[in-house]
């Protein structure tokens, strides 16, 4: 019984899965914009790649058929998921920065990532008797690109989750979550592939078929429907100039950037208490650039070197600063802190109680 399951989900469900999603990323058109460049190509991409790993897939099935050395296919299996490590490492890490995408960057990887496996089946079809030796090196290859590939993610998504907080007053960095949970999905993915080819049975089979339909159907419907929310973040992933850095005016620069930086926080804090801007629940850097007549980029310098914190961070004391006067004030006498948390700019509940009990060390329930 689990030999037919797993012959009907690997010889038939999953390549058919396999082949319609990556028409789909092939087909189904892209809105126009120039932030989405990047996602083009990668979408493009990673067609290529469903649909060369639709054709792996009934390769494999062949091979079984023709009851080809375990070793071959041990290769074989090897050498599809390190291709597929990359395709899903580069177009995840292409989502979270809209000019990571480059041909020559596309080019040079795609190189490292197949000649080794290349190599090994030159080596193995001239002298079968190294394929041991083969399998050892593609392993080591392979386990040594995921750690490599774990480590530039961390990086890249951790300077997309400033990007976001210098930009964004509240926690917009969450709409791409997805993209971090299909890394490291993919990732146990992969460390599966290679329990898989070593230990090859019906039973690890149809278990890593069964998880590799679901993530692929999953991450297809994810990745497709990126297009139509990257508007909701184009403004932040956008911005050219940013360095990821908090730090964006370096020391050497002179004393009247200072001075005209501390000018400009001062002007800064003066807008949001009298305006009180920080009630804006979807306030952007923009828009407070816009009120104070200066640069994104100025403004951004002046908030990092003046006080230390991102742009979000730094709405948030005044959102916080706001909420203890209206406890002190009986507020929550007469409403509820879901009341209060959009009195004072929050999107939700839960936000306000992390970023109260972050910045007060209580709960508002406590703090009143």
């Amino acid at each position: 019984m689990l030999v037919l399951l797993n012959d009907i989900l690997t010889n038939y469900i999953l390549p058919g899965l396999i082949f319609a999603l990556g028409f789909c990323f092939l087909f189904i058109l892209v809105p126009d914009g120039a932030g989405l460049r990047g996602y083009r190509m990668a979408r493009r991409m990673m067609g290529c790649g469903y649909l060369a790993f639709f054709t792996t897939l009934i390769f494999e099935a062949m091979t079984i058929q023709l009851a080809m050395e375990p070793v071959l296919q041990q290769i074989i299996i090897l050498s599809i998921s390190i291709l597929q490590a990359f395709l899903f490492t580069f177009a995840l890490t292409t989502l979270i920065d809209v000019q990571f995408f480059s041909w020559s960057r596309l080019i040079r990887q795609l190189i490292y990532v197949i000649l080794p496996s290349v190599a090994a089946f030159v080596v193995y079809f001239y002298d079968s008797r190294c394929s041991s030796v083969i399998l050892i090196l593609l392993i080591a290859y392979y386990s040594y690109k995921l750690v490599g590939y774990v480590f530039s993610f961390r990086r890249r998504y951790r300077e997309y989750k400033h990007r976001m907080a210098d930009y964004f007053s509240s926690d917009e960095w969450e709409r791409l979550r997805w993209v971090r949970r299909s890394f490291y999905t993919a990732l146990s993915i992969g460390i599966l592939a290679l329990i898989y080819a070593l230990c090859p049975s019906v039973i690890t089979s149809l278990l890593f078929t069964l998880v590799l339909a679901g993530y692929y159907a999953a991450f297809g419907i994810r990745f497709i429907n990126y297009a139509f929310t990257f508007h909701q973040i184009e403004a932040a992933m956008s911005v050219n100039d940013y360095t990821g850095d908090n730090n964006i005016v370096d020391s050497g620069q002179s004393s009247l950037a200072d001075v005209q930086s501390t000018a400009l926080m001062q002007r800064l804090t003066e807008l949001m208490t009298e305006k009180q801007l920080f009630t804006k629940p979807d306030l952007t850097i923009e828009d407070i650039s816009v009120q104070a007549g200066d640069s994104y980029r100025n403004v951004s310098a002046a908030i990092n070197n003046c006080e230390g914190i991102n742009f979000k961070a730094w709405v948030n004391r005044f959102r916080i600063e706001e909420a203890k006067q209206l406890i002190h004030e009986g507020y929550l006498q007469q409403h509820t802190t879901d009341a209060l948390a959009l009195a004072t700019g929050f999107a939700n509940r839960t936000s306000f109680y992390r970023v109260f009990k972050k910045l007060t060390g209580q709960s508002p329930t406590d703090f009143r």
